[in-house]
């Protein structure tokens, strides 16, 4: 039967066809990662009553709640935190609404009304080179909702979502705060399944009519198009995962090259020493139906500094998916303009590799579910003309060479 079909069918159809089937296999298997309903706060990050300030503790300054509001304020050098469970190697997505009223900020931009997660290690100390801003806001401004994708680090012991106002006045509240892990869908929805199996047929068509690998430069070119295209349709975890371990080994070099030139490091942080003896507060539940009011503030605490997170250079899974995803591309376009510069029309060329850009970032979105990225989309551009660029200045090296 498969010889009979092999003499009727054609060499594309079958290539075609069978390519088809292991993509609806695939989406058929596929399961992407969302979040679960099962908050690490233990749904104390709502507000809505007094009891939800228990398990919180207070540290350096006033915390103000009330019954009218629903929310939490802070005054200024005040910070509000919960220990999160964590292990090591989770993917947790945390948010949270933030409002300023008259918020002056201080030193830099995020020294103001900011959400905060971090690590401490095994023996207490807190890593503040492995902070995870959620969002932070300053001035007069209404409520506005964050969400961030945090990676909890190999070293990490325990993790912390801070609160804080670390601006010089005005007042900073805080709402819908949430912490949950990211676990896996069950499968992929039928317009997905749809989408996905129509631009894989586009491309098989593309691919098998265009008979470009037959050239020298087809197969390489082919062969990167398929990782971008494999980078693309990962599950999200797994991406994030193999993201999160290249953003690791990078905090290592880094960490190594500082204990091996020292004077460049900066100093440590004074929030450092303040972390290791903080004057702390667990703030206890009362009735539901009595409103409460905290403002115990001593006058030493007035003069901590908010942690210094940009001493020293983080790298994030994002970080380093975008630069994978962006030296593909440059690949891409090497190749493309130093193996068929000289025998495709540039601007079809250039359309082309832009066109295919801009189709895996609508893939990706189709598959993850997120909003369009247009920086994605711009990196991959800027990737494509990187590589063209560099294939450019080599093809007129060899011109100039040739003509001496």
């Amino acid at each position: 039967m498969i010889e009979d079909l092999r003499r009727v069918l054609p060499l594309r159809l079958q290539i075609t066809t069978l390519f088809l089937f292991f993509m609806w296999l695939f989406f058929q298997a596929y399961q992407p990662w969302q979040a679960i309903d099962e908050d690490l706060l233990y749904n104390t990050g709502a507000f809505d009553n007094v009891t939800d300030l228990s398990g919180w503790v207070r540290e350096h300054g006033r915390v103000q709640w009330s019954d009218d509001t629903g929310y939490v304020s802070l005054t200024s050098t005040s910070r509000l935190r919960f220990q999160l469970p964590v292990t090591t190697g989770d993917l947790l997505l945390s948010s949270g609404k933030i409002k300023t009223t008259q918020l002056k900020r201080a030193r830099k931009p995020w020294d103001a009304a900011r959400i905060m997660v971090y690590f401490e290690d095994e023996k207490g100390r807190i890593q503040w080179s492995h902070p995870h801003d959620v969002g932070y806001m300053s001035g007069d401004r209404d409520w506005q909702l964050y969400t961030v994708a945090i990676d909890v680090p190999s070293f990490a012991h325990k993790g912390w979502l801070e609160l804080a106002h670390y601006g010089k006045s005005g007042i900073a509240s805080f709402d819908e705060i949430s912490v949950k892990p990211a676990v896996w869908k069950k499968t992929y929805s039928h317009w997905q399944m749809f989408f996905g199996m129509f631009w894989a047929s586009i491309m098989m068509w593309l691919v098998l009519n265009t008979h470009f690998w037959t050239l020298p430069w087809g197969k390489p070119l082919m062969a990167v198009g398929l990782l971008i295209i494999i980078g693309v349709t990962l599950p999200p975890a797994t991406m994030f995962q193999v993201a999160s371990s290249g953003a690791e080994f990078s905090r290592k070099v880094l960490d190594t090259a500082e204990e091996v030139f020292p004077n460049q490091a900066s100093p440590p942080s004074v929030a450092t020493s303040i972390a290791a003896k903080p004057s702390t507060e667990t703030i206890k539940s009362a009735s539901q139906s009595v409103p409460v009011q905290i403002e115990k503030l001593a006058k030493t605490e007035k003069s901590f500094q908010a942690p210094d997170t940009d001493s020293r250079v983080k790298v994030s899974p994002a970080d380093i998916q975008k630069l994978g995803h962006t030296f593909l591309f440059a690949c891409l376009g090497y190749i493309a303009f130093i193996g068929f510069a000289r025998k495709v029309s540039l601007k079809v060329l250039s359309y082309s590799l832009v066109l295919f850009a801009l189709s895996t970032e609508i893939l990706q979105l189709v598959v993850d579910g997120r909003l369009f990225g247009f920086a994605d989309a711009l990196l991959d551009v800027l990737g494509i003309i990187a590589g063209a660029g560099l294939a450019w200045v080599i093809l007129h090296m060899r011109q100039r060479s040739s003509l001496i």
